[in-house]
């Protein structure tokens, strides 16, 4: 099939790719099926692009290149609806918040996208955990990881298996 996007133009989109989410986005619970597009592996920001509103899309990262400590915790609730086995099963994504100042780029730590990438459901899950910042800010991560000016790209996402390059 093919999808019309703002961003992006029209694109084709194999069935196989489309990510379900069962625990909907905030805000955006009248969206469930999304693609994720890696416009250049490369790099560390792609999009969550909605299949359903080619006007909606997101601009997600792998959490841990910028926080290698970062442990979220999957309520087994969740785990079982995204029928997610063990922790190592489920690709992490954060949606990334870019504001006019380039050096001014936060991760949504309290909220991760989880992703099973077999099943390909997925859910924005909200943590209870209070030490998780809803802005965590991309720099200081960096400077904390030991990490120059990019985010490397984490196996765990390419899990996922399901890259759109454009």
């Amino acid at each position: 099939m093919k999808i019309n996007t703002t961003r992006f133009g029209e694109i084709p989109v194999e069935e196989s790719n489309v990510i379900t989410m069962t625990e909907p986005i905030l805000g955006f619970g009248q969206l469930e099926r999304y693609i994720l597009i890696v416009p250049d592996e490369k790099k560390p920001l792609w999009w969550l692009q909605s299949v359903e509103d080619g006007s909606v899309a997101f601009v997600v990262a792998d959490p841990f290149a910028v926080k290698p400590d970062y442990e979220p915790e999957i309520p087994v609730d969740i785990a079982l609806m995204l029928q997610i086995e063990r922790p190592e099963d489920a690709a992490v994504l954060t949606i990334v918040t870019i504001r006019k100042d380039p050096l001014k780029v936060t991760l949504n730590l309290k909220a991760p996208l989880m992703i099973n990438p077999v099943t390909k459901r997925g859910g924005q899950v909200v943590l209870v955990d209070p030490e998780q910042p809803i802005k965590f800010d991309v720099t200081n991560g960096l400077k904390a990881a030991g990490q120059a000016s990019c985010i490397p790209a984490a196996t765990s996402v390419w899990q996922l298996s399901m890259q759109t390059s454009l």
